[in-house]
């Protein structure tokens, strides 16, 4: 991956997607080309090396099983322990309730949302309502009136307060619907495939 280091994306998603079932490394990779273009920037090889070395961390437990397919005779099966359960739970809330958290981070985090109960749910976007004001309100302090500046400053500090704001409309209407008893989204703590019309991984 060719993202910077510290960005969770895909530490996340791996463990989202183990949460909710045992795989393979190349189930996973599977999974991973099904969410082009959100996860782009994943290939095949680092795919495998990744899981080895969250193995190794404690955050998975594996198991051998017959292969299916392919020259060898079995594989490996992946699933979440204790320690990577705990872990998904911490990056998610860190991504989420952190306002300078990347799109593509937050668009990760955001997905995996619906592995949660409503509740949690719930409180992960208050607590982000919260981190937002409270961000937008130090943006303000620190640029001032912004009109008053160079143009260049002025775009920057006016794009990074509009932006906080529409933020804060989307958490609104998350926050609402979540909510909302009235409201069905299929809140089945499973996220699904982007490309499978019935939200089940192959």
């Amino acid at each position: 991956m060719t993202a910077a280091k510290n960005d969770p994306r895909r530490e996340l998603f791996v463990l989202g997607l183990l949460r909710r079932q045992p795989l393979s490394a190349y189930a996973l990779d599977r999974a991973l080309r099904e969410h082009v273009p959100l996860y782009r920037e994943f290939n095949r090889g680092n795919v495998y090396t990744f899981v080895e070395r969250l193995a190794e961390r404690g955050m998975l437990l594996r198991r051998k099983a017959a292969a299916s397919r392919g020259p060898r005779e079995d594989r490996w099966i992946y699933r979440l322990s204790k320690t990577g359960e705990t872990r998904f739970h911490s990056l998610l809330r860190n991504v989420i309730a952190d306002p300078q958290s990347s799109d593509p981070a937050l668009e990760t985090a955001l997905v995996l949302l619906g592995q949660l109960g409503r509740d949690e749910a719930i409180a992960l976007i208050a607590e982000r309502t919260s981190q937002v004001e409270a961000y937008e309100r130090r943006m303000l302090r620190l640029f001032g009136d912004a009109r008053r500046r160079g143009a260049s400053a002025y775009f920057a500090a006016s794009h990074a307060v509009h932006r906080m704001r529409s933020e804060r409309r989307f958490l609104k209407d998350a926050y609402t619907l979540l909510r909302d008893p009235k409201w069905e989204p299929e809140w089945v703590l499973d996220d699904g495939s982007v490309t499978d019309p019935n939200r089940k991984l192959p």
